[in-house]
């Protein structure tokens, strides 16, 4: 099962990878073991995508302490500019991982579409622990 899910992760390589020593290394250390776990157990589309939902929630709630921490110390101009690029984020994201599935590619592509929205929102979320850039 694991090897499906990496297939699919990397299926998923529409959008740049963070730089790194080897691809997903950043984000596979961010994934919780938790949700390694219920990888490994999972035998099932349903199961696969009931793990990455959950996987989901989890980085959706540290991205957005990172976009808080991130808007903190920010002037005015700074924390606008900053808001209209994570909702243009968000948007790319949603967009760019619905679009990786279609009922035509079969049950994996739920699979693919959720990948990516976990890891997506695990680089961005790194993204945003480096922000400002210096």
């Amino acid at each position: 099962m694991r090897f499906l899910i990496a297939l699919a992760a990397m299926a998923v390589s529409a959008t740049p990878a963070l730089a790194r020593n080897e691809p997903g290394d950043e984000v596979e250390a961010r994934e919780t073991a938790a949700y390694r776990s219920c990888l490994d157990q999972a035998v099932s589309t349903p199961d696969m995508t009931g793990c990455m939902a959950a996987e989901y929630e989890v980085q959706e709630k540290a991205l957005n302490a990172a976009y808080a921490k991130a808007m903190d110390g920010l002037n005015a101009r700074q924390k606008d500019k900053l808001k209209t690029a994570q909702r243009a984020w968000i948007a790319f994201r949603d967009a760019n991982c619905r679009a990786l599935q279609d009922e035509d590619w079969g049950t994996l592509s739920r699979v693919t579409a959720m990948s990516c929205m976990v890891r997506m929102t695990i680089e961005r979320t790194i993204e945003l622990e480096n922000f400002p850039p210096e």
